[in-house]
């Protein structure tokens, strides 16, 4: 078989397996609309219908189902092989998954703590906010933002997700801003498109109302696709933007910026951050090490956090 068609069949496993194309799209971090384009390619390559659609759903066929069980088996034992590989290579690999925020505004100003533990490990990261696969890719660890996972996987809890709003002192300075602000109407705000699908996140609509703060919705707002990009407009002083402590929290520290609004504003998340490892993998003493140092720099982070918002 074509290689080019694993996708496709890791496609169709996962869709057997959650019951939908919609829950295999969410496990496999893509479109619904790529999961069924993916099982129409394999359906076309193996000459026979695989899913059944109809306007509630897609429903496997008879010859799909019977083969459920031998796919997801197929899929563990790749996923031995490459645990197997992994354990006879050098005991200093480290692969590691996580959002771009929490790579490149939390782990990295860190990382020089564990070099000064480990100076010879080989680290590789890896920045998406899809939902890394754990049983059958190539990770020893996945920082994620969600609810605590279910077994074969363990975690360990890290932080609670923040949002909170900033700006720099001059911009809450010239608007007035402070904790006894009821009212957004002539603030300007930076909005940013939403990122999770965490059930507490706020955008300024909910977060005013969760506030009693006044609020009206402009028809012509700047609205950014990433955090990042809407943190770096409001320190460019253009507006107080809702943003995560993960990508704020050293812009608050140092003072660059500000809870305009004090700190009751800064609301905690339904969800946490975690760090997820499969249960039962064979671990090299340095992959041991990082877990506990990336939880024991955790636990002060929270403590710094506390201090911060007083919470």
């Amino acid at each position: 078989m074509k290689t080019s068609h694993l996708n496709a069949l890791r496609a169709l496993e996962a869709s057997l397996r959650g019951g939908s194309f919609r829950a295999a799209a969410d496990e496999l971090g893509v479109t619904t609309a790529a999961v069924g384009q993916q099982i129409r390619v394999l359906e076309e390559y193996v000459g026979s219908q695989l899913f059944v659609r109809n306007p509630s759903g897609a429903v496997p066929t008879s010859a799909a189902s019977r083969i459920a069980a031998e796919l997801s088996a197929g899929f563990g034992s790749i996923s031995s092989v490459l645990t197997e590989l992994r354990s006879s290579g050098p005991g200093n690999r480290l692969s590691i998954s996580m959002s771009l925020g929490v790579g490149e505004y939390w782990l990295t100003p860190r990382l020089s703590g564990f070099y000064a533990i480990c100076d010879q490990f080989d680290l590789r990261i890896d920045t998406t906010h899809r939902l890394v696969d754990l049983q059958s890719e190539e990770f020893d660890f996945v920082v994620r933002f969600g609810s605590e996972p279910e077994l074969p996987l363990e975690s360990a809890f890290l932080f609670a997700g923040c949002m909170v709003p900033i700006c720099t002192p001059e911009f809450a300075a010239k608007y007035n801003l402070s904790q006894d602000t009821r009212s957004l109407t002539d603030v300007p705000l930076i909005h940013v498109k939403k990122e999770t699908n965490d059930p507490g996140w706020l955008d300024w609509s909910s977060w005013s109302k969760d506030c009693g703060v006044e609020y009206q919705k402009r028809t012509a707002i700047p609205e950014f696709p990433r955090l990042s990009s809407g943190l770096k407009a409001a320190k460019e002083g253009l507006g107080v933007v809702l943003c995560g402590m993960v990508e704020t929290y050293s812009s608050l520290a140092d003072g660059s910026m500000i809870l305009p609004f004090g700190r009751s504003s800064a609301k905690l998340s339904e969800w946490s951050y975690r760090l997820v490892w499969a249960r039962g993998r064979t671990r090299s003493k340095t992959q041991i090490d990082f877990r506990n140092w990336i939880i024991a720099q955790a636990e002060t982070y929270r403590g710094d956090v506390e201090r911060l918002i007083g919470s």
